[in-house]
């Protein structure tokens, strides 16, 4: 929580190379990377391993001194961040910064997985399993990719009516029969990529028989550390399947948000109904609560009016 943030710049450290300057409005992505590592030099962001300083140090201390851990690189719930420059993103002005701030994780994780990761094509069936706010963002960013399918999987009845309202052709609840219930929609036929944005192991199982030959597993919910699943590797062998791991949609933010703020201003991707509440600072309590049970898809905290 807190790592989605936008804002302006403040102030620039003296030995920071950038084109940004004071008053500079940006989105800040947890992705932090130093720009000259293999993975830095193959464009994949978010598996930098190179050395930045703030990897080694928190910018956050008590009044004692004790150190605070910087919160998924970000620590945004405070007036001020201090972070890296390859985490900044310069937005444009109208782009109002309650929109902005969902660009820095969830937006580009739901969309990502569907542009980067598993790179949908026109015509192809897709199924996103879990309609949070990541899950809605890979439905309409599959709809966007001209998917000739999206089903969306949710116990919800809220979740799976947001699922239809931002561009799922179907949504439906986990039922034991639901490969026959999708067989059924697209004339015989199952997911070419099935994307799990929750993170319940239970899904992953379910996601798994939900694949046609040569489909792929995209994994996008993040579990908590230790959680297994199990799959049969010779059919998954047979069938010419394959499981994708989907980081942060397997994003690089300085190429892939000026898309998203294109799509947003051709008018393709909805990110004012994605904000359900904006709250001030000193009501976090009240926005933490909407997203314990399950009420809002982004509760926004804006620390400054």
């Amino acid at each position: 929580m807190g790592h989605e943030v936008s804002g302006k710049v403040v102030e620039i450290g003296p030995e920071t190379e950038t084109e940004l300057g004071i008053g500079d409005q940006v989105v800040v992505s947890l992705i932090r990377t130093c720009g000259q590592c293999l993975a830095c030099e193959r464009g994949h962001d978010i598996a930098c391993t190179g050395r930045v300083r703030l990897n080694e140090t928190s910018p956050l201390e008590t009044k004692t001194g004790a150190v605070i851990t910087h919160g998924l690189n970000t620590g945004g719930f405070a007036e001020e961040v201090v972070v890296h420059i390859s985490q900044c993103v310069p937005v444009p002005e109208d782009l109002p910064a309650n929109f902005a701030a969902l660009l820095g994780c969830g937006v580009m994780t739901g969309m990502g997985a569907v542009f980067n990761t598993a790179q949908v094509k026109s015509g192809d069936i897709t199924v996103i399993i879990g309609c949070g706010g990541v899950g809605l963002a890979a439905i309409q960013g599959a709809k966007i990719s001209g998917a000739k399918h999206v089903i969306a999987v949710d116990p919800l009845a809220n979740k799976r009516e947001l699922a239809i309202k931002f561009g799922a052709t179907q949504a439906l609840e986990p039922s034991e029969n639901l490969t026959e219930i999708i067989q059924d929609t697209t004339e015989g036929h199952l997911a070419d990529f099935a994307f799990v944005s929750t993170a319940a192991a239970s899904a992953i199982s379910m996601a798994m028989s939900l694949l046609s030959p040569m489909g792929a597993l995209v994994l996008v919910g993040m579990p908590e550390d230790g959680v297994k699943t199990e799959f049969d590797p010779g059919l998954l062998a047979a069938r010419n399947q394959r499981i994708l791991g989907s980081k942060m949609g397997t994003s690089r933010p300085h190429a892939d948000i000026p898309k998203m703020v294109d799509l947003w201003r051709d008018g393709k991707l909805d990110l004012e109904n994605m904000v359900s509440s904006t709250h001030p600072l000193e009501n976090i309590n009240d926005a933490l609560n909407e997203m314990r049970n399950g009420s809002v898809i982004r509760a926004v905290v804006c620390p400054r009016p």
